[in-house]
């Protein structure tokens, strides 16, 4: 999601290592991985309901053609 390489995690590990004291690591490291699940759930659920909208509006066009369809026939018969 982030595409982070090797260079970009050692430089994020040495800036933790020397202005964050050891103990509250555990505690960050935790806080970020909530913040990730919660970022890429909410990314997850915004495409699903993109596809959701996609679908209803290209059923809708569909719907749309047999109506007119079905009306321009009609009015051929008149």
């Amino acid at each position: 999601m982030f595409n982070i390489g090797l260079i970009e995690l050692l430089i994020i590990f040495f800036f933790l290592i020397v202005f964050v004291k050891p103990e509250e690591i555990p505690m960050i490291s935790k806080k970020i991985g909530l913040f990730y699940r919660k970022v890429s759930r909410y990314f997850y659920n915004f495409k699903f309901e993109l596809s959701k909208i996609e679908s209803d509006l290209e059923k809708t066009k569909k719907r749309k053609k047999k109506v007119v369809k079905k009306t321009s026939l009609s009015e051929k018969k008149i």
